[in-house]
This record gives C-alpha cells, sequence and structure tokens, in this order.
C-alpha cells in the first residue's frame, strides 16, 4: 500500500491534511520554492532568532519574568503526573473517536484497539510505563506501514513520548525532557516543510474557511507561517526560550480550535499535554545547544547558519520522502 493510497493523514498545528480530501498532491521543486519572498522572510526570520540569541538572558534576569519563572518551577515535581493525565487522555479521546495517534489514523481491527488500550491502561502505574511506551512504538510503526513514511513523519513526536515512557523511571531519566524537547522541536519544522512545499494546499484551506491573513496576501501568508513554525521548531531543538515558545503554540491551537472543532480537540490534545510540561520545566536541558559558544557572535553564528543547514536539509529531505 503506498503512501499515497490515502486522501489524508492527519496532523497537529493545524494541519491541513486533516481538512483536505483531495490525495493529488504535488510538490514544488526547490528552485520554484526558493523566491526573493522567501529570502525576505528568511532573513527576518533569522534577525528574529538572533535577537532572541542576544536577549535571552536579559529576559529571564526581568523582575517580572523571575517570579512567573519561579512560580512555574513549583509545578516540576507534578510533571510525571501531568504528563501520564494528559497523554491517557489524548490516547483516550483517540480511542472514543476510533482513531489512534492521528484523527484519520483509523482503528480498523481488533489488535490495534487491544494495542492502544495497553497504552492507555499502562499509564495508571510508574512502572508500567514501558509497556505503554512499547504500546505507542507498535502504533506508530503500523502508522508506517499503513500511511505510509510521508505521513508518518508528521507525528514523530511520539517517538520522544516513546522514549520517555522507556526511561523516564530508570538511569537515563535525565534524558528524558531533552528527546522529547528535540524530537518534539524536529516534529514542528518537519511540519513548516508542508507549508514551503506544497502551499497550495493551505492556501486552499485559507479560502475554503475564509481564514485571515492579517493583510499579507494568501501565499505570503502562508508562508510566513512556515517560517514561524520552523522558528520555533528550532528554537525547541536549541533548549532556549521553550517557556515563550509554549505559550505561543497553545495561542495557536486554541484559536484553531474555535475554527476547525473536535477534530482539533483530538488532534492536539496530546501536544498540549507537552506545552504544558515545557511550560513547568523552561529549558529542559542541562546545557542548551547555542551555550556551548560563550562569545555572542559565535552564538549568533551558531543559530543561524544551523537554521540554514535545518531549512534546507529538512526541504531536501521533504521533496524525496514525498517521491519514494
Amino acid at each position: 500500500m503506498t503512501m499515497l493510497s490515502y486522501s489524508i493523514s492527519g496532523r497537529l498545528y493545524a494541519h491541513v491534511k486533516w481538512f483536505l480530501h483531495d490525495s493529488n498532491w504535488k510538490s514544488h521543486p526547490i528552485k520554484i520554492i526558493i523566491t526573493p519572498s522567501f529570502l525576505l522572510w528568511l532573513g527576518v526570520t533569522l534577525l528574529v532568532l538572533l535577537s532572541a540569541t542576544i536577549i535571552n538572558k536579559q529576559i529571564e534576569r526581568n523582575r517580572w519574568v523571575s517570579k512567573i519563572l519561579i512560580f512555574l518551577n513549583r509545578f516540576s515535581c507534578y510533571q510525571l503526573t501531568i504528563f501520564r493525565i494528559g497523554i491517557g487522555t489524548g490516547l483516550l479521546l483517540q480511542l472514543c473517536t476510533g482513531s489512534y495517534l492521528a484523527p484519520t489514523f483509523a482503528l480498523d481491527s481488533w489488535w490495534l484497539y487491544g494495542i492502544l488500550i495497553i497504552a492507555i491502561l499502562s499509564l495508571l502505574h510508574k512502572r508500567l510505563l514501558p509497556l505503554s511506551g512499547l504500546a505507542i512504538a507498535i502504533l506508530y510503526i503500523h502508522a508506517v506501514f499503513q500511511y505510509g513514511l510521508f505521513h508518518s513523519l508528521d507525528y514523530c513526536f511520539y517517538l520522544g513520548i516513546v522514549y520517555y515512557l522507556l526511561v523516564v523511571n530508570t538511569r537515563l531519566r535525565s534524558s528524558a525532557l531533552t528527546a522529547l524537547y528535540t524530537i518534539t522541536g524536529i516534529s514542528l519544522a518537519w511540519l513548516s516543510m508542508e507549508k514551503m512545499v506544497m502551499p497550495w494546499l493551505s492556501e486552499s484551506l485559507i479560502y475554503e474557511y475564509n481564514l485571515p491573513t492579517f493583510g499579507f496576501s494568501v501565499d505570503e501568508f502562508v508562508l510566513i507561517s512556515a517560517f514561524i513554525e520552523l522558528a520555533l521548531g528550532w528554537v525547541l531543538i536549541l533548549g532556549f526560550m521553550n517557556r515563550f515558545t509554549a505559550l505561543i503554540l497553545t495561542g495557536i491551537f486554541m484559536l484553531t480550535t474555535s475554527v476547525f472543532g473536535f477534530t482539533e480537540v483530538v488532534g492536539h490534545w496530546v501536544i498540549h499535554t507537552l506545552l504544558i510540561m515545557f511550560l513547568i520545566e523552561g529549558k529542559g536541558k542541562p546545557k542548551a545547544l547555542y551555550q556551548l559558544h560563550q562569545p555572542v557572535w559565535l552564538r549568533c553564528l551558531f543559530v543561524s547558519v544551523n537554521f540554514c543547514m535545518l531549512l534546507v536539509g529538512l526541504m531536501t529531505i521533504y521533496i524525496w520522502v514525498y517521491q519514494l
């Protein structure tokens, strides 16, 4: 069964494939994607990232910001409980709607129901968390074979959840949140490629639902949205301004839920859980990647050069995987 046998795959961050029933997708080649407008918004994104790199420490030292951070730090002891309840609720919503991992991944056999139920029930006890992780891993592998790698990569954040569940009660628990941050960031960055490589998917959704573009043309608004997603994903990968990123994403999800309804709730509940954890934890890494360089100019160079490498690399891989 090929990855294009199904019309839609489903996805977080107002993923347009949830709401389109046309499977005749066509990706643009890189030479068409890279336009003067593309380069302009790439430059703007880099300026914002560089500014965030420079002022990040100053923001954290602000008196009011410090009080908020201290308040959020009080909830760190409830992190695992929030994770178990949130993920369990998200999986339960999927079970009740006859889906798994995503709203459009159908529970079409009895054993899938069984695996999903095991994943949910195993979250009830700390010692059974690895079993829940293995169950989710089985569901993800099945999705890869049933819906194809192209669709399944949209949900690679589940791999971070699997790793978290497997190691959170072991000696490797210090790496659990790091993996969750990194893989969630990669998932968000991967999602942005859809808007860059196949922008007409998002554009058609904007026309169909009459969504506001805030004064920008439809194609430019989609491009800006793609760079925002990519930048937020990169920030999560780097490990700084994670609380700010979580707040932005939560706001976006609230807005999209008001437009698209219950499908968005089911599709985003697991992600909301991760964002709540990011709000509580903050940095989530012993030392953010960009902090490996002490001089500010080296940090800025690291952030900007690697962002461009991430952009080109993901775009190339996205087009290649699409053509498999």
